[in-house]
Formats: structure tokens, sequence, C-alpha cells
């Protein structure tokens, strides 16, 4: 069938202003997706300053950033929050969450253990303002798994010095770890290399009575061998030689502490101050946000 030429010119004006029609359509309602899409977006880089202070705003704005794995970003949202409305229903959930965004940032042994101080801190606030809330067990888990790093950070460090032969350093470290966290797994570890650097420096008696509390009270540390190896090497006698000549004078003490050591250099300078002492913990468990409350 043949279409003259009139009705083909208003076949193709007709397609035109369709295609023409559907276009726009079509870039609105993609336009439309990607703004919600950049929703969260947008509360996180295009609040109204007043809106700064609203809390639920600053609550979503530091769960994106925790979300997002921005950890540091996160902890200044949540620090925000808590300094604005310290009071709020969700106030313990931001001190706990403040508390995980500097746990989330702790590396290895290795390295400075601000993050680890920082976190504990935060936990201990946790607990001390906000008593019973729902974040305690997994609060006193972490307070006692930074002890147990910075005790491991101490005692790296002293083996640091040791290797270096700056032995008063590293006698100052092994004692902090004694001091500051008797009850760490790695006491007997420290008691270990105590010994050791005495018997370098020339003091055989401090280490045979380092020696004495690590094999009296520490039977089943797997350093054990190590140290009665050490005890035979110092005179030539056995632990339990040791234990019967000294048995009239007690059990074994932890040796007294050296004068305080002058300021030494670290491994990536100026070492970091210890958290505080004196707490402790169970096993963790991560508790999401409700934000869908009235302030």
């Amino acid at each position: 069938m043949r279409i003259s030429p009139y009705k083909f010119l208003a076949l193709l004006l007709v397609g035109l202003l369709v295609g023409c029609s559907s276009a726009p359509k079509a870039k609105e309602a993609s336009t439309a997706k990607q703004a919600v899409a950049d929703a969260d977006e947008q509360v996180l880089k295009s609040d109204p300053v007043e809106r700064n202070y609203d809390p639920h705003v600053i609550m979503k704005r530091a769960e994106a950033f925790f979300e997002k794995e921005d950890y540091a970003e996160a902890a200044v949202e949540y620090q925000h929050f808590l300094d604005l409305h310290r009071s709020h229903m969700l106030a313990a959930y931001a001190q706990y969450r403040l508390g995980l965004s500097h746990f989330k940032q702790v590396t290895t042994r290795d390295r400075d253990p601000e993050h680890v101080r920082q976190y504990i801190e935060a936990m201990q606030k946790l607990l001390k303002d906000y008593p019973g809330n729902a974040y305690e067990p997994d609060a006193k888990a972490k307070i006692k798994e930074g002890r147990t790093h910075t005790a491991e950070y101490e005692l790296y460090v002293g083996q640091h010095y040791y290797r270096q032969a700056s032995y008063l350093a590293a006698l100052h470290r092994f004692e902090r770890v004694l001091t500051l966290y008797p009850d760490s797994d790695i006491t007997a570890e420290a008691l270990y290399y105590l010994a050791k650097t005495y018997k370098d420096i020339g003091s055989p008696d401090r280490a045979v009575e380092s020696l004495n509390v690590l094999l009296a009270q520490y039977p089943k540390s797997k350093i054990r061998k190590e140290g009665q190896a050490l005890m035979t090497s110092i005179n030539g006698k056995s632990f339990k030689d040791v234990a019967t000549a000294s048995s009239a004078l007690g059990k074994p003490s932890i040796p007294p502490s050296l004068p305080a050591a002058p300021r030494t250099r670290s491994l990536t300078g100026k070492p970091a101050a210890l958290p505080p002492t004196g707490a402790n913990g169970s096993s963790p468990q991560v508790v999401t946000c409700g934000l869908n409350v009235s302030c």
C-alpha cells in the first residue's frame, strides 16, 4: 500500500513529538532516583547550619560514617552528639559507639596505642555516666581487651630495648607490665625477660628472684622451660634445688621496682601514655541504633 507524501510527513512529525516528550520523562525519572540515592549524602554534606544541633541529624551522620568504615569521622560526630545532648535517650548509645569507633582503628601491638587509650576511656565513661545501660557487658570486655593490648605493647617495646642493649629502659618496660597489669596473660613472659635483663647487667640475684616468681606462680606458662634453662645457666641449679633452699623464706614475690627511668625514645618517638587501670569485662555484642524516637 502506497502512502502519500503528506501522510508520511504527518506520521514522522507525530513520532518526533512522542520521542521528545518521552525523553524528558525518562531523564526526570533518572534524576529522581539519583536524588533518592543521594539522600544520605545530602544529610552528610548539605545540612543547614541550624540542623547541626538536631540530635537525630547528628546521629544519622555518625551512623552513616560508621557504616562506611570512616571511623575517625564517626568518632567526631558521636562526640558532637554527646557535647550537645548528653542527657538524650540515645546518649548511652552514642558513648558506646564513640568507644567502638576508636576500637575499630586499633591495629597491631607494635603501633602507638593511642586509639586503645581512647576507647578504654570512652568505655569507662560509659560505665560511669550511664550505669545499667545495655552495652555494659561489651564495654567491660573491650576494656579488658584494651588493657591486654597495652600490656603487650609495653612488653614489645621492652623487648626492642633489650635487643638494642638499652637495658635500663627495657627493665622499666618489663616492670610496668608487672606493676600495671599483674593479672595479664603475658606477666610470665615479662618476668622471664626481666630476669634475662638482670642477668645481662650483672645482677644474677635479682634475675633469680624474678625466675622464682615465674616458675612458682606460673606453672602452666609456655615460657616455663626457657625460665628453667635460664635458672640453670645462672647458678647451675634447677628450680627445684633453688626452691628447696629458699622454702623457708615463704612464697616468692615480684622484686621491687627500680627508681624512675630517664625519658627514652620509643620505636616511633615518645611512648604513648597508658590507659587507667582497674577494669575488666566479658564478650562483645554490637547493638544497632533505632532512630525513630521523639526528642
